[in-house]
């Protein structure tokens, strides 16, 4: 019974990990489209953005439906909320695209700090690249509040680029160490 609920939780933490490994390379992705070709229409961009917020925001929810017994994924829905509204705001208020970015990485701030306590309960040595993460994100959020419309997409570039490797690393470290908290 128990190697039943092990393998079970093991195979939704490997599928929720993977799609975050893909909503990653993604934002790499646009990321490098953005920052290469900055004159792109501020609307397309604010469209693109916000399917990519809205990906991630079932990413999250997923992850929080499906999360079985592990607790790494307890809040994701509030995460997969917010997110969710903010990929709206970005999708169909373009004009807002840098409040809805700012606020976007607050969240993810917030939520890679939490993952960084909670990894650190379990000694896992990958909390302190977490906790980093988390407060570069404060800092990326603040710097998109202050964007001016004519830079917000090499902004937006510049940080889904950083969001995007930085958080294929964290989960590639995670992934690489979860038998601390999964098995």
């Amino acid at each position: 019974m128990f190697k039943k609920i092990l393998g079970e939780a093991k195979g939704i933490f490997n599928v929720i990990t993977l799609m975050d490994i893909i909503i990653s390379v993604i934002f790499i992705l646009f990321g490098l489209l953005y920052f290469i070709n900055p004159n792109s229409n501020i609307t397309l961009t604010s469209i693109l953005t916000g399917f990519i917020l809205i990906a991630n925001a079932g990413s999250c929810i997923f992850s929080y439906l499906k999360r079985g017994d592990i607790v790494l994924y307890n809040f994701n829905i509030i995460f997969g909320i917010i997110l969710l509204i903010l990929g709206l705001i970005a999708l169909f208020l373009g004009k807002n695209l840098t409040i809805a970015l700012g606020i976007y990485y607050l969240v993810v701030c917030a939520q890679k700090i939490g993952y960084s306590f909670y990894l650190k309960k379990f000694n896992e040595k990958s909390w302190v690249f977490n906790l980093v993460v988390g407060i570069l994100f404060i800092i990326l959020g603040i710097i998109t509040f202050f964007t001016d419309k004519e830079a917000v997409v090499e902004v937006t570039g510049i940080c889904l680029l950083g969001y995007g490797f930085m958080n294929l690393v964290s989960t590639i470290l995670l992934r690489k160490r979860s038998q601390y908290f999964i098995a």
